[in-house]
């Protein structure tokens, strides 16, 4: 069984001769690309069924579910939670 590398033979010899800033660089490009394949692998909350469901469940009023809505959209970030409630 043949063993997949990430990185190839070249690619580790430059990775020896890189100094501190070349080396922070490739690293946040490593992990930026981490990240990305992280966001796409996880499927994103509608946050209007959210919505709805808190609604819809019994005891809890518009009020308390406006109140509700307000800590979402200011623990997700407001940017996020409108991006997720038009569909983006």
């Amino acid at each position: 069984m043949k063993k997949s590398y990430l990185i190839n033979r070249d690619m580790y010899k430059n990775i020896k001769r890189m100094d501190h800033r070349k080396m922070e660089n490739f690293l946040e490009g490593i992990y930026k690309e981490g990240v990305k394949d992280g966001k796409a692998a996880v499927p994103g909350v509608d946050i209007s069924e959210i919505e709805k469901a808190i609604k819809g469940t019994r005891g809890i009023g518009e009020k308390k579910a406006a109140d509700i809505m307000r800590e979402i959209e200011r623990k997700f970030g407001e940017e996020n939670v409108n991006e997720k409630r038009n569909g983006i």
